[in-house]
This record gives structure tokens, C-alpha cells and sequence, in this order.
């Protein structure tokens, strides 16, 4: 397997999703939700795995697996959609529907944003919503997220 990339936070271990994995993620030995990922993921997961066959260095750069360190679970994730573009990176996250409301959103969202705020080319995140999810607005506030204004339906996002 990979070298793991890893971010560990008060409760999770957020690992970076590795090519031999985007297909089945039982190596890892954790117990995962009956309904995860979720079709959006699954989506991202197929566009990644092409990332990574063409370029390995995008690890990091694409979903992260977060991980219940005590219960030994996979509580959802957090990542990006792929490489910096003029120095941002954009942020996404869900969390299973039987782990919600516990605050792991933002842990692991806060976790992948503080690595990708180290990496070089890295100047600002970047995320968007739907204008209804307030669970995803609390989130984003948490983190020190200001609004950037609306597109496609959504709202904008940025953290510099």
C-alpha cells in the first residue's frame, strides 16, 4: 500500500484516500456506515482515481477518510477537489448520516484546512454551500469563513 498521508485531530485520524482503496476501504480494519459514501462521493471517488493513475503527487489534493479513533469508525470525510488553481484549493466534506450533529464536520474540515494552508501554492480555500444547509453554514462560520457571494445556486466561501 501507499505511504498514508495522515492529519490527526482531538478525536480523528483523517487519511488522505489512497488509489488502492477508492474501491474498498476495508484494509483499513474500521467499521464503515451502511451508507457511505454517498452518491456525490462515489462520483469524486471515480474522478480521483483517475487523478491519482496520473499523478500520484495529487494525494491530498482529493477526498480524506475520517476516522472515529474510539470507535473505530469511518464518521464520513473532508477533502478537496483536486490540485491548487491560482493558489486556492476547494473544500468538501459529509459525514454519514448516523454520525451527524456530533461536531465532526468541523474537525475533520478544520484538520484537511489546516494541512492544505501549509502546502506550497496553497493561499485560500474555497467552498461552497446550499443557501438551506445551516448545518454546513455552522460549519463554515467555525472555521472563520467569510461569504463570497452566490454562484450556481450557491453560496461562496473563501478563507484565506
Amino acid at each position: 500500500m501507499t505511504a498514508r498521508l495522515e492529519v490527526e485531530t482531538p478525536r480523528l485520524v483523517l487519511v488522505a484516500w489512497p488509489a488502492e482503496l477508492v474501491d474498498d476501504v476495508s484494509p483499513l480494519g474500521v467499521d464503515v456506515p451502511a451508507a457511505w459514501p454517498d452518491e456525490e462521493l462515489k462520483g469524486l471517488l471515480d474522478l480521483y482515481a483517475g487523478w491519482l493513475r496520473e499523478d500520484p503527487g495529487v494525494l491530498g489534493y482529493g477526498p480524506w477518510i475520517a476516522i472515529d479513533r474510539a470507535a473505530n469508525a469511518i464518521v464520513g470525510g473532508a477533502g478537496f477537489v483536486g490540485r491548487p488553481r491560482e493558489g486556492r484549493v476547494e473544500l468538501g466534506y459529509g459525514i454519514a448520516p448516523e454520525a451527524r450533529e456530533r461536531g465532526y464536520a468541523t474537525e475533520a474540515a478544520r484538520g484537511v484546512v489546516a494541512w492544505a494552508l501549509e502546502q506550497p501554492g496553497v493561499e485560500r480555500v474555497v467552498a461552497g454551500c446550499d443557501p438551506g444547509n445551516a448545518a454546513s453554514i455552522r460549519v463554515l462560520e467555525k472555521l472563520g469563513f467569510e461569504r463570497a457571494g452566490t454562484a450556481d445556486g450557491q453560496l461562496r466561501w473563501v478563507l484565506a
